[in-house]
């Protein structure tokens, strides 16, 4: 696969819902970035924010990512509420990637030439 094919990390979307545990949102997201053409490792532990939905940090050739699960992709919702059957837009969890900024809030250039 060639690289300018491959689905940039920070649009892999792992959909695993609120239930999962948050190793297991890591290793699902992991699977879809390297089925996407990345080769990816986990990171050195590095401190996480649980409460802002940290799941683990991992280095996608070269570049560190946070992976995070909160609620990110729509989904509906059956609602029974009045007696009457009907379904709402809700966002439910996934995980996502994004990325760890390097001291100075940069990312480093790595451009071709």
């Amino acid at each position: 696969m060639a690289l300018d094919e491959r689905t940039d990390p920070v649009q892999i979307i792992a959909k695993v819902g609120n239930f999962e545990s948050r190793e297991r949102a890591v290793e699902v997201w992991m699977h879809l970035a390297t089925k996407a053409g990345w080769q990816v490792a986990l990171a050195s532990a590095a401190p996480q924010d649980a409460d802002g939905g940290d799941c683990g940090t991992v280095e996608v050739e070269g570049l560190r990512y946070r992976i995070r699960l909160t609620p990110r992709v729509r989904t509906s919702l059956a609602d029974d509420e009045g007696g009457t059957l009907t379904w709402r837009p809700v966002l439910s969890h996934a995980a996502w990637a994004e990325p760890v900024l390097e001291p100075g809030n940069h990312i480093p250039y790595r451009g071709r030439g």
